[in-house]
């Protein structure tokens, strides 16, 4: 059997006159998304892809593996909780 697991997308949303760049998490499991703001860590090869993973972590968030889309990246977890 193979198991299932909650998949998130990760986008970087760049900045606006209006707002500094942040990160969007989608859940398509849940139909929401959060967007919080963006971190550049210097030493992160992946800054959008690292700030997701701490805000999710301080949220309970077990992340179990990861991939790459031509302009997103996934995370997948085995917590099945909404975004919100």
């Amino acid at each position: 059997m193979i198991p299932n697991y909650h998949v998130l997308i990760v986008k970087h949303v760049g900045a606006t006159n209006e707002n500094a760049a942040q990160v969007k998490i989608i859940s398509e499991r849940f139909k929401c998304s959060v967007k919080i703001p963006y971190t550049n860590d210097p030493g992160a090869s992946t800054p959008s892809l690292d700030t997701a993973i701490i805000w999710l972590n301080k949220r309970g968030y077990k992340i179990i593996g990861k991939g790459e889309g031509k302009d997103h990246y996934y995370l997948i977890t085995d917590t099945f909780e909404s975004l919100k």
